[in-house]
């Protein structure tokens, strides 16, 4: 289930958002909040957090990028959608990973895009992963997977926190994931474009800084699909 927090300090433009949602969504999980420090205190609490922020970025006290960078410090999965009124701080927010920009004034039809944008995105990386380990089933949703390597005849799985080994073969695993979110980079590696931070010419580096080699023959590919990942994610 979609859960929503709203951090607006325009009283008009906190009920604009709220009618907006409440034409696609029924009944949604929502929260709102005038001022950053109000959400921060919300989520300190241990209040169910949000899989979906908007944000305004010009707040009275802590700014909007200051309160996201604080939420992804807890939370790299949740989706954050900016609203501003000033384009010039697009280039300010790229650490705290924004799902998307919406311009004030709002417009229905572009905020009620990127909301169904969201909550496809949402539902796309909250399937699940299925395996065995011996007799064990393990369930991993694709959000939480960073890369899979192969070795021999076994798979490694690599989550932020942990690795997971169990017998299988890449090809396979390729044509079961959504090829939205993953790309194989090289014969041995399949990798979550959401962790990718750059791709160099024989390699791509992940945002936890480890690098995962990537052939030639896969060069083209990845530059491909990582372009489509990223209209895909973005767009507006």
């Amino acid at each position: 289930m979609v859960t929503i927090g709203i951090c607006e300090d325009s009283l008009p433009v906190q009920a604009q958002i709220e009618n907006y949602i409440s034409e696609i969504l029924d009944n949604c999980p929502l929260e709102v909040f005038s001022n950053g420090e109000e959400l921060l205190d919300y989520l300190s609490d241990g209040k169910q957090r949000f899989s979906l922020y908007f944000m305004d970025i010009s707040l009275p006290g802590i700014s909007g990028i200051e309160t996201a960078a604080a939420i992804r410090e807890k939370d790299p999965y949740a989706l954050i959608i900016y609203i501003t009124d000033y384009k010039e701080y697009v280039y300010q927010v790229f650490e705290t990973l924004p799902y998307r920009f919406i311009t004030k004034p709002v417009k229905k039809e572009v905020f009620q895009k990127a909301l169904t944008d969201a909550i496809n995105y949402l539902t796309d990386r909250g399937e699940l992963f299925c395996f065995h380990i011996d007799r064990d089933r393990y369930q991993i949703p694709f959000q939480e997977i960073v890369y899979f390597e192969s070795r021999l005849r076994r798979l490694m799985l690599h989550t932020v926190n942990e690795t997971y080994s169990f017998y299988g073969k890449l090809n396979e695993i390729t044509k079961s994931l959504n090829p939205l979110l993953f790309v194989r980079t090289h014969a041995s590696y399949l990798v979550n474009m959401e962790y990718i931070h750059s791709i160099r010419d024989t390699e791509i580096l992940l945002q936890s800084g480890e690098s995962i080699p990537m052939s030639r023959k896969y060069r083209p590919l990845v530059r491909q699909k990582h372009l489509e990942y990223i209209k895909w994610r973005s767009l507006q």
